[in-house]
Protein backbone atom coordinates (compact mmCIF):
# COMPACT_ATOMS: atom_id res chain seq x y z
CA UNK A 1 0.00 0.00 0.00
CA UNK A 2 0.96 3.94 -0.20
CA UNK A 3 4.15 4.51 1.17
CA UNK A 4 2.73 7.59 3.90
CA UNK A 5 -0.10 4.88 5.19
CA UNK A 6 2.82 2.12 6.01
CA UNK A 7 4.81 4.50 7.99
CA UNK A 8 2.31 5.07 9.77
CA UNK A 9 1.75 1.38 11.21
CA UNK A 10 5.86 -0.12 11.35
CA UNK A 11 5.72 -1.35 14.67
CA UNK A 12 20.38 -26.60 11.64
CA UNK A 13 19.82 -28.99 10.55
CA UNK A 14 23.34 -29.27 11.23
CA UNK A 15 25.61 -28.18 8.56
CA UNK A 16 28.92 -30.23 9.17
CA UNK A 17 30.80 -30.66 6.18
CA UNK A 18 34.39 -32.53 4.90
CA UNK A 19 35.07 -34.32 8.34
CA UNK A 20 38.79 -35.07 7.96
CA UNK A 21 40.85 -37.67 10.06
CA UNK A 22 44.33 -36.13 10.58
CA UNK A 23 47.18 -38.01 12.34
CA UNK A 24 48.03 -35.35 15.11
CA UNK A 25 46.25 -33.04 17.08
CA UNK A 26 46.25 -30.37 15.62
CA UNK A 27 45.77 -26.33 16.84
CA UNK A 28 41.58 -24.90 17.15
CA UNK A 29 40.15 -22.50 14.49
CA UNK A 30 36.46 -21.41 13.40
CA UNK A 31 37.86 -18.33 11.28
CA UNK A 32 37.30 -21.08 8.28
CA UNK A 33 37.68 -24.71 9.48
CA UNK A 34 37.43 -26.08 13.16
CA UNK A 35 39.91 -29.16 14.69
CA UNK A 36 38.87 -30.56 17.37
CA UNK A 37 40.65 -33.67 19.41
CA UNK A 38 38.53 -36.73 19.54
CA UNK A 39 39.48 -39.45 22.24
CA UNK A 40 40.30 -42.96 21.41
CA UNK A 41 42.69 -44.00 18.65
CA UNK A 42 40.34 -43.53 15.21
CA UNK A 43 42.19 -43.66 12.63
CA UNK A 44 41.59 -41.81 8.90
CA UNK A 45 39.52 -43.92 6.73
CA UNK A 46 37.89 -45.48 9.58
CA UNK A 47 34.15 -44.95 10.10
CA UNK A 48 33.34 -44.08 13.42
CA UNK A 49 30.72 -41.69 15.73
CA UNK A 50 31.94 -38.10 16.36
CA UNK A 51 31.09 -37.51 20.61
CA UNK A 52 28.07 -35.07 21.22
CA UNK A 53 30.21 -32.25 22.16
CA UNK A 54 32.55 -31.96 18.41
CA UNK A 55 28.71 -32.44 17.15
CA UNK A 56 27.31 -29.64 19.66
CA UNK A 57 30.14 -27.38 18.99
CA UNK A 58 29.91 -28.08 14.80
CA UNK A 59 26.32 -26.49 15.24
CA UNK A 60 26.73 -24.01 16.83
CA UNK A 61 29.45 -23.28 14.21
CA UNK A 62 27.43 -23.77 11.77
CA UNK A 63 24.18 -21.72 13.03
CA UNK A 64 26.45 -18.65 12.66
CA UNK A 65 25.59 -17.04 9.00
CA UNK A 66 27.68 -18.69 6.42
CA UNK A 67 30.25 -19.82 8.53
CA UNK A 68 31.34 -16.97 10.38
CA UNK A 69 32.63 -17.58 14.05
CA UNK A 70 34.00 -15.36 16.84
CA UNK A 71 37.27 -15.32 18.23
CA UNK A 72 35.20 -16.04 21.02
CA UNK A 73 34.03 -18.99 20.05
CA UNK A 74 37.49 -20.58 18.50
CA UNK A 75 38.45 -19.44 22.44
CA UNK A 76 35.79 -21.49 23.85
CA UNK A 77 35.92 -24.52 21.33
CA UNK A 78 40.01 -24.93 22.00
CA UNK A 79 39.37 -24.85 25.64
CA UNK A 80 36.75 -27.35 25.22
CA UNK A 81 39.06 -29.51 23.21
CA UNK A 82 41.98 -29.19 25.31
CA UNK A 83 41.03 -32.00 27.32
CA UNK A 84 39.86 -34.55 24.87
CA UNK A 85 42.70 -36.67 24.04
CA UNK A 86 43.32 -38.81 20.28
CA UNK A 87 43.47 -37.48 17.03
CA UNK A 88 42.51 -34.77 15.15
CA UNK A 89 39.30 -33.97 13.12
CA UNK A 90 38.63 -31.23 11.39
CA UNK A 91 35.14 -29.63 10.01
CA UNK A 92 35.38 -27.78 7.36
CA UNK A 93 32.77 -24.77 7.39
CA UNK A 94 32.09 -22.30 4.57
CA UNK A 95 34.53 -19.11 4.76
CA UNK A 96 31.51 -17.11 3.19
CA UNK A 97 28.18 -17.17 2.75
CA UNK A 98 27.02 -19.38 -0.32
CA UNK A 99 26.03 -17.22 -3.46
CA UNK A 100 22.73 -15.28 -3.24
CA UNK A 101 22.37 -16.73 1.19
CA UNK A 102 19.70 -19.37 -0.62
CA UNK A 103 21.57 -22.77 -0.02
CA UNK A 104 21.90 -23.12 3.13
CA UNK A 105 20.52 -26.40 4.66
CA UNK A 106 17.79 -25.40 7.16
CA UNK A 107 16.09 -28.19 10.07
CA UNK A 108 12.54 -29.39 8.84
CA UNK A 109 9.82 -28.08 11.09
CA UNK A 110 7.46 -30.11 12.47
CA UNK A 111 5.29 -32.50 9.66
CA UNK A 112 1.70 -30.27 8.25
CA UNK A 113 -1.32 -30.85 8.07
CA UNK A 114 -3.52 -28.15 6.75
CA UNK A 115 -6.71 -27.21 9.17
CA UNK A 116 -8.73 -25.56 5.92
CA UNK A 117 -8.75 -22.16 5.63
CA UNK A 118 -9.00 -20.18 9.12
CA UNK A 119 -10.24 -16.51 8.83
CA UNK A 120 -9.35 -13.42 11.32
CA UNK A 121 -8.36 -10.19 12.03
CA UNK A 122 -5.94 -7.89 13.88
CA UNK A 123 -6.81 -4.52 16.25
CA UNK A 124 -8.22 -3.64 19.19
CA UNK A 125 -11.24 -4.80 19.10
CA UNK A 126 -10.25 -7.98 17.91
CA UNK A 127 -7.87 -8.20 21.30
CA UNK A 128 -11.45 -7.27 23.35
CA UNK A 129 -13.62 -9.82 22.11
CA UNK A 130 -16.30 -7.04 20.43
CA UNK A 131 -15.03 -7.60 16.53
CA UNK A 132 -16.39 -11.28 17.19
CA UNK A 133 -19.68 -10.24 18.76
CA UNK A 134 -19.71 -7.77 15.79
CA UNK A 135 -19.28 -10.23 13.40
CA UNK A 136 -20.83 -13.33 15.16
CA UNK A 137 -18.23 -16.14 15.04
CA UNK A 138 -15.25 -16.96 16.68
CA UNK A 139 -12.20 -15.74 14.95
CA UNK A 140 -10.00 -18.96 13.44
CA UNK A 141 -6.33 -16.71 13.30
CA UNK A 142 -5.55 -13.24 14.91
CA UNK A 143 -2.41 -10.71 13.82
CA UNK A 144 -0.04 -8.93 16.21
CA UNK A 145 3.14 -7.12 15.09
CA UNK A 146 6.82 -7.17 17.02
CA UNK A 147 8.13 -5.59 15.07
CA UNK A 148 9.11 -1.43 16.03
CA UNK A 149 11.57 -1.88 18.38
CA UNK A 150 14.50 -4.04 19.36
CA UNK A 151 12.42 -5.05 22.40
CA UNK A 152 9.01 -5.64 20.85
CA UNK A 153 11.10 -8.23 18.59
CA UNK A 154 12.99 -9.72 21.35
CA UNK A 155 10.05 -9.73 24.35
CA UNK A 156 6.98 -10.19 21.55
CA UNK A 157 4.58 -8.29 24.34
CA UNK A 158 2.03 -7.79 21.81
CA UNK A 159 1.42 -11.51 21.75
CA UNK A 160 0.30 -11.36 25.44
CA UNK A 161 -2.50 -9.40 24.94
CA UNK A 162 -4.01 -12.82 23.21
CA UNK A 163 -3.10 -14.75 26.52
CA UNK A 164 -6.44 -16.49 27.11
CA UNK A 165 -6.93 -17.38 22.66
CA UNK A 166 -6.35 -20.92 21.83
CA UNK A 167 -6.67 -20.52 17.99
CA UNK A 168 -4.11 -19.62 15.42
CA UNK A 169 -2.02 -16.60 15.35
CA UNK A 170 0.11 -14.73 12.86
CA UNK A 171 2.99 -12.88 14.36
CA UNK A 172 5.21 -10.25 12.30
CA UNK A 173 8.83 -10.60 14.10
CA UNK A 174 10.21 -7.80 12.49
CA UNK A 175 14.34 -8.38 11.47
CA UNK A 176 16.25 -5.30 11.64
CA UNK A 177 15.70 -1.91 13.66
CA UNK A 178 16.71 1.15 12.38
CA UNK A 179 20.69 1.78 11.68
CA UNK A 180 20.71 -2.05 11.15
CA UNK A 181 21.73 -3.80 8.55
CA UNK A 182 21.35 -6.95 6.62
CA UNK A 183 24.94 -7.47 6.25
CA UNK A 184 25.01 -7.65 10.00
CA UNK A 185 22.33 -10.09 10.10
CA UNK A 186 24.22 -12.28 7.42
CA UNK A 187 27.32 -12.18 9.81
CA UNK A 188 25.37 -13.40 12.80
CA UNK A 189 24.93 -9.90 14.72
CA UNK A 190 21.42 -10.61 15.64
CA UNK A 191 21.46 -14.25 16.32
CA UNK A 192 21.07 -13.84 20.30
CA UNK A 193 18.09 -11.60 19.63
CA UNK A 194 16.15 -13.76 17.64
CA UNK A 195 16.85 -16.91 19.56
CA UNK A 196 15.29 -14.80 22.54
CA UNK A 197 12.50 -14.19 20.87
CA UNK A 198 11.90 -17.71 19.05
CA UNK A 199 12.21 -19.14 22.92
CA UNK A 200 9.68 -16.32 24.40
CA UNK A 201 7.16 -16.96 21.62
CA UNK A 202 7.17 -20.69 22.31
CA UNK A 203 6.62 -19.79 25.76
CA UNK A 204 3.48 -18.23 25.04
CA UNK A 205 2.21 -19.88 22.33
CA UNK A 206 2.97 -23.65 22.71
CA UNK A 207 0.11 -26.02 23.15
CA UNK A 208 -2.23 -23.55 21.34
CA UNK A 209 -2.96 -23.10 17.86
CA UNK A 210 -0.49 -23.05 14.94
CA UNK A 211 1.63 -19.63 15.31
CA UNK A 212 2.69 -18.30 12.03
CA UNK A 213 6.04 -16.22 12.33
CA UNK A 214 6.65 -13.54 9.58
CA UNK A 215 10.42 -12.66 9.56
CA UNK A 216 11.09 -8.93 7.74
CA UNK A 217 7.31 -8.73 6.13
CA UNK A 218 7.04 -6.44 3.70
CA UNK A 219 10.50 -6.47 2.77
CA UNK A 220 10.20 -5.56 -1.17
CA UNK A 221 8.75 -1.93 0.11
CA UNK A 222 10.72 1.40 1.49
CA UNK A 223 8.75 1.71 4.66
CA UNK A 224 10.47 -0.80 6.85
CA UNK A 225 14.36 -0.90 8.53
CA UNK A 226 14.65 -4.52 6.43
CA UNK A 227 14.02 -3.51 3.13
CA UNK A 228 16.29 -4.80 0.03
CA UNK A 229 17.65 -3.48 -3.22
CA UNK A 230 19.96 -5.76 -5.21
CA UNK A 231 22.31 -4.07 -3.36
CA UNK A 232 21.40 -6.23 -0.20
CA UNK A 233 19.79 -9.43 -1.65
CA UNK A 234 22.45 -11.95 -0.50
CA UNK A 235 23.00 -10.58 2.68
CA UNK A 236 18.91 -10.58 2.85
CA UNK A 237 18.67 -14.40 1.94
CA UNK A 238 21.20 -15.61 4.12
CA UNK A 239 20.06 -13.35 7.22
CA UNK A 240 16.28 -14.70 6.41
CA UNK A 241 17.70 -17.88 5.99
CA UNK A 242 19.77 -17.79 9.38
CA UNK A 243 16.38 -16.47 11.27
CA UNK A 244 14.50 -19.85 9.76
CA UNK A 245 16.80 -21.93 11.44
CA UNK A 246 16.67 -20.32 14.62
CA UNK A 247 12.63 -20.94 14.28
CA UNK A 248 12.84 -24.43 13.31
CA UNK A 249 15.20 -25.06 15.95
CA UNK A 250 13.58 -23.41 18.81
CA UNK A 251 10.45 -23.61 18.03
CA UNK A 252 9.65 -26.54 15.12
CA UNK A 253 5.73 -26.32 15.77
CA UNK A 254 5.95 -22.77 13.97
CA UNK A 255 4.94 -22.45 10.37
CA UNK A 256 7.04 -19.68 8.46
CA UNK A 257 4.84 -17.29 6.61
CA UNK A 258 7.31 -15.37 3.82
CA UNK A 259 5.39 -12.06 3.41
CA UNK A 260 6.47 -9.37 0.82
CA UNK A 261 3.96 -6.36 0.29
CA UNK A 262 1.63 -7.32 -2.85
CA UNK A 263 2.84 -4.99 -4.77
CA UNK A 264 6.70 -5.09 -5.47
CA UNK A 265 8.58 -1.29 -4.78
CA UNK A 266 11.99 -2.53 -5.38
CA UNK A 267 14.34 -3.40 -8.01
CA UNK A 268 14.66 -6.86 -7.04
CA UNK A 269 11.55 -9.37 -8.94
CA UNK A 270 9.80 -11.61 -6.65
CA UNK A 271 11.36 -14.69 -7.91
CA UNK A 272 14.68 -13.10 -7.18
CA UNK A 273 13.80 -12.15 -3.60
CA UNK A 274 12.43 -15.76 -3.17
CA UNK A 275 14.53 -17.23 -0.39
CA UNK A 276 13.93 -21.04 -0.55
CA UNK A 277 11.15 -23.50 -0.47
CA UNK A 278 13.23 -25.18 2.12
CA UNK A 279 12.23 -21.93 4.70
CA UNK A 280 8.72 -20.92 3.27
CA UNK A 281 5.96 -22.75 4.30
CA UNK A 282 3.04 -20.51 3.48
CA UNK A 283 3.17 -17.75 0.96
CA UNK A 284 1.64 -14.66 2.48
CA UNK A 285 1.08 -11.19 0.59
CA UNK A 286 -0.22 -8.01 2.09
CA UNK A 287 -2.93 -7.14 0.41
CA UNK A 288 -4.70 -3.90 0.20
CA UNK A 289 -7.44 -1.89 -1.98
CA UNK A 290 -6.25 0.85 -3.78
CA UNK A 291 -4.33 -0.59 -6.49
CA UNK A 292 -7.21 0.77 -8.64
CA UNK A 293 -9.12 1.44 -5.88
CA UNK A 294 -12.11 -1.36 -6.38
CA UNK A 295 -15.30 0.69 -7.26
CA UNK A 296 -16.43 -2.19 -9.27
CA UNK A 297 -16.69 -6.10 -9.90
CA UNK A 298 -14.59 -4.26 -13.39
CA UNK A 299 -12.12 -3.01 -10.94
CA UNK A 300 -11.68 -6.18 -8.75
CA UNK A 301 -11.32 -7.99 -12.10
CA UNK A 302 -8.27 -5.26 -12.92
CA UNK A 303 -6.88 -5.26 -10.09
CA UNK A 304 -7.13 -8.91 -8.65
CA UNK A 305 -4.90 -10.26 -11.97
CA UNK A 306 -2.45 -7.72 -11.89
CA UNK A 307 1.51 -8.66 -12.79
CA UNK A 308 3.58 -5.89 -12.79
CA UNK A 309 6.11 -8.26 -15.10
CA UNK A 310 5.97 -12.24 -15.38
CA UNK A 311 8.18 -12.50 -12.24
CA UNK A 312 6.36 -9.74 -10.32
CA UNK A 313 2.37 -10.55 -9.48
CA UNK A 314 0.45 -7.64 -7.56
CA UNK A 315 -3.11 -8.57 -7.22
CA UNK A 316 -4.91 -11.40 -5.51
CA UNK A 317 -5.35 -13.62 -8.14
CA UNK A 318 -1.87 -13.35 -9.63
CA UNK A 319 -0.37 -14.20 -6.46
CA UNK A 320 -2.38 -17.17 -6.48
CA UNK A 321 -1.17 -18.21 -9.63
CA UNK A 322 2.32 -17.48 -8.29
CA UNK A 323 2.17 -19.49 -5.23
CA UNK A 324 0.64 -22.85 -7.14
CA UNK A 325 3.57 -22.60 -9.38
CA UNK A 326 5.90 -22.77 -6.14
CA UNK A 327 3.75 -25.89 -4.80
CA UNK A 328 2.92 -23.37 -1.54
CA UNK A 329 -0.38 -22.63 0.13
CA UNK A 330 -1.41 -18.98 0.50
CA UNK A 331 -2.46 -16.51 3.39
CA UNK A 332 -3.49 -12.85 3.49
CA UNK A 333 -1.48 -11.91 6.70
CA UNK A 334 -2.91 -8.49 5.81
CA UNK A 335 -5.58 -6.73 3.91
CA UNK A 336 -7.76 -4.32 4.00
CA UNK A 337 -9.30 -1.18 3.27
CA UNK A 338 -7.45 2.14 3.50
CA UNK A 339 -8.81 4.13 0.88
CA UNK A 340 -12.74 4.54 1.34
CA UNK A 341 -16.13 2.31 1.80
CA UNK A 342 -15.81 -0.24 -0.90
CA UNK A 343 -17.68 -3.79 -0.57
CA UNK A 344 -16.43 -4.26 -3.95
CA UNK A 345 -13.45 -5.16 -2.58
CA UNK A 346 -14.46 -7.48 0.40
CA UNK A 347 -16.37 -9.57 -2.08
CA UNK A 348 -13.59 -10.11 -4.35
CA UNK A 349 -11.14 -10.79 -1.59
CA UNK A 350 -13.78 -12.78 -0.07
CA UNK A 351 -15.14 -15.35 -3.30
CA UNK A 352 -11.02 -16.01 -4.27
CA UNK A 353 -10.64 -16.95 -0.69
CA UNK A 354 -13.66 -19.31 -0.53
CA UNK A 355 -12.75 -20.78 -4.73
CA UNK A 356 -9.23 -21.45 -3.41
CA UNK A 357 -9.66 -22.88 0.05
CA UNK A 358 -7.18 -25.11 1.71
CA UNK A 359 -8.63 -28.76 2.82
CA UNK A 360 -8.97 -29.54 6.09
CA UNK A 361 -6.43 -32.33 6.85
CA UNK A 362 -4.68 -32.19 3.20
CA UNK A 363 -0.49 -32.36 3.63
CA UNK A 364 -0.18 -30.50 0.55
CA UNK A 365 -2.54 -27.47 -0.49
CA UNK A 366 -0.87 -25.76 -3.29
CA UNK A 367 -2.15 -22.51 -4.38
CA UNK A 368 -5.00 -22.82 -1.71
CA UNK A 369 -5.24 -20.29 1.12
CA UNK A 370 -4.75 -21.60 4.57
CA UNK A 371 -5.60 -18.17 6.40
CA UNK A 372 -6.59 -14.55 6.40
CA UNK A 373 -6.30 -11.86 8.99
CA UNK A 374 -8.08 -8.17 8.11
CA UNK A 375 -6.25 -5.04 8.77
CA UNK A 376 -8.70 -3.47 11.86
CA UNK A 377 -5.69 -1.85 13.40
CA UNK A 378 -6.10 1.61 12.55
CA UNK A 379 -9.46 3.89 12.45
CA UNK A 380 -9.58 4.35 8.74
CA UNK A 381 -9.33 0.49 7.75
CA UNK A 382 -11.65 -0.23 9.98
CA UNK A 383 -15.10 -2.34 9.05
CA UNK A 384 -16.18 -2.31 12.96
CA UNK A 385 -16.39 0.63 14.38
CA UNK A 386 -15.24 2.27 11.92
CA UNK A 387 -16.15 4.66 8.79
CA UNK A 388 -16.35 1.26 6.12
CA UNK A 389 -20.19 0.34 7.00
CA UNK A 390 -21.06 -0.65 3.44
CA UNK A 391 -17.97 -2.93 3.57
CA UNK A 392 -18.43 -4.16 7.17
CA UNK A 393 -22.02 -5.06 6.62
CA UNK A 394 -21.17 -7.01 3.72
CA UNK A 395 -18.54 -8.62 5.59
CA UNK A 396 -20.84 -9.92 8.40
CA UNK A 397 -22.81 -11.51 5.51
CA UNK A 398 -20.29 -13.39 3.88
CA UNK A 399 -19.09 -17.20 5.44
CA UNK A 400 -15.39 -16.48 6.37
CA UNK A 401 -13.15 -19.48 6.81
CA UNK A 402 -13.98 -23.33 6.39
Amino acid sequence: MARSARRARVRGARQVRGLRIAGVVTACSLAGALAVALPGSARAGNAFEPPAAVMDLAEGAASGAGGVASRAMAAAAADRMATLGGVAVTLQLPAAPPPKGASRPVPRGAGISWGGWHSGAAGPEVASGSFGSWAGRSLGIVGVWCDSLEEAQRDLDAVDAYSSFDGDMDVAVGGLVKGETWQQAASGAFVDRWTTAMRNLKAKRQGKGTTYVRIAHEMNGDWMPWGITASNLAAYKTGYRLYASIVRKEFPQARLTWSPNGGNHTNVSIDDQYPGDDVVDVVGPDIYDGYPEVTSPSLWQESSSKWLTSANPQGLGAWQTWAARRGKPLALPEWGLPYGDHPEFIRGVHDILAAHAAARGSGSNAGRFVYDVYFNAEDKFKLYPGPNSSAGSLYKSLTWGN
